[in-house]
């Protein structure tokens, strides 16, 4: 009994120590809290101060296939390809030589609502990477989509996507079918054999402007040292005209059926419900609503599933006694 009252003792302060740093503010933990600051255009900059050698730049827009049409689809899928051909400053070959000269690496990508451009890299190369980032969200490659335009019409045919964003893709254009919500991600692709490059042009003129622009940085830099990179770099985009106010979208509850007996012994489900937008201060509620019911797949992880305490996890694993499903998202 002492020895479980001294254990008790012992180990009381630990755990209470780690609920409060949980519970408490960043600050109090010694993490740093991420700051905030809007440009005079409107573009606003984020940084989260971390230990390390190495950090994370992006720019992030706030534009993506729900900001096209049925004739302009495939716009953000187009410009997401474009990314990796260089500009008129920086050619694909001097972009490919000049990233990995400083051994850093590049990532971009076109979602439904977002695009990203980010680079990681070490801290002393950040001012190099913003450079970068600039020059290929002010003055993308846009003149080379006449070039380029078969090998990227030849990639969305012959992509092999991955299985969820194919089913997310008819979910959304099943439930929002008379919205551009409805329009792919991933293809095919209505409006891309049309596709102009005035087109294009008229898609980052509208959508890439401050008020839709983020740049963010994690790792050992200082705010003041991103926020002075961004002016300078970020500090002339101008301003986009103000868009109609538009209605909301029309959720319509729905069921849609493809059967495909090539796809192998599995079935693929996704079930969606009507939630907030994006922009929603409850949106954050359903990202921890996310987390808490959790994800689980098949002979992956330390805990199996059929012992997690997680119950939807426990459940789905336990399902029948052999597992309802390989895995659950």
């Amino acid at each position: 009994m002492m020895a479980f009252r001294r254990f008790s003792r012992n180990s009381a302060p630990r755990f209470s120590r780690c609920v409060s740093q949980v519970l408490a503010e960043p600050t109090a933990w010694n993490q740093a809290p991420v700051v905030v600051s809007t440009l005079p255009n409107g573009v606003r900059v984020a940084t989260k101060e971390t230990f390390g050698e190495v950090a994370s730049v992006g720019v992030y827009l706030n534009a993506g296939s729900r900001n096209e049409t049925k004739a302009t689809s495939g716009t953000s899928f187009a410009l997401e390809h474009l990314a990796s051909c260089g500009t008129a400053k920086r050619p694909k070959d001097k972009l490919e030589t000049e990233i990995e000269s400083i051994g850093a690496s590049l990532d971009v990508s076109a979602g439904r609502e977002q695009t990203a451009f980010t680079m990681s890299l070490l801290k002393g190369d950040v001012a190099q990477g913003v450079d970068i980032l600039s020059d290929l969200v002010l003055t993308p490659g846009i003149a080379a989509f006449g070039k380029e335009k078969a090998n990227i019409i030849r990639k969305a045919d012959t992509k092999d996507a991955p299985t969820r964003q194919v089913i997310e893709d008819r979910l959304h254009a099943c439930a929002f079918r008379d919205c551009s919500l409805s329009l792919p991600t991933v293809g095919p692709f209505e409006g891309l054999e049309t596709l102009s490059e005035a087109e294009l042009k008229a898609y980052v003129a509208a959508n890439w402007t401050s008020e839709n622009m983020v740049i963010a940085a994690a790792g050992p830099m200082k705010h003041e040292e991103l926020v002075k990179l961004a002016s300078a770099k970020f500090g002339s985009v101008k301003a986009g005209t103000p868009p109609p106010v538009a209605e909301k979208p029309y959720f319509c509850g729905a069921e849609l059926v493809y059967r495909n007996d090539e796809m192998g012994p599995l079935a693929y489900i996704s079930v969606g419900f009507e939630a907030v937008p994006w922009k929603s201060g409850d949106a954050v509620t359903f990202m921890v609503m996310q987390h808490i019911i959790g994800n689980y797949k098949r002979n992956v992880g330390v805990v199996p599933g059929s012992i997690s305490g997680n119950r939807t996890i426990n459940a789905v694993a336990n399902k029948m006694g052999v597992g309802c499903a390989e895995e659950f998202q």
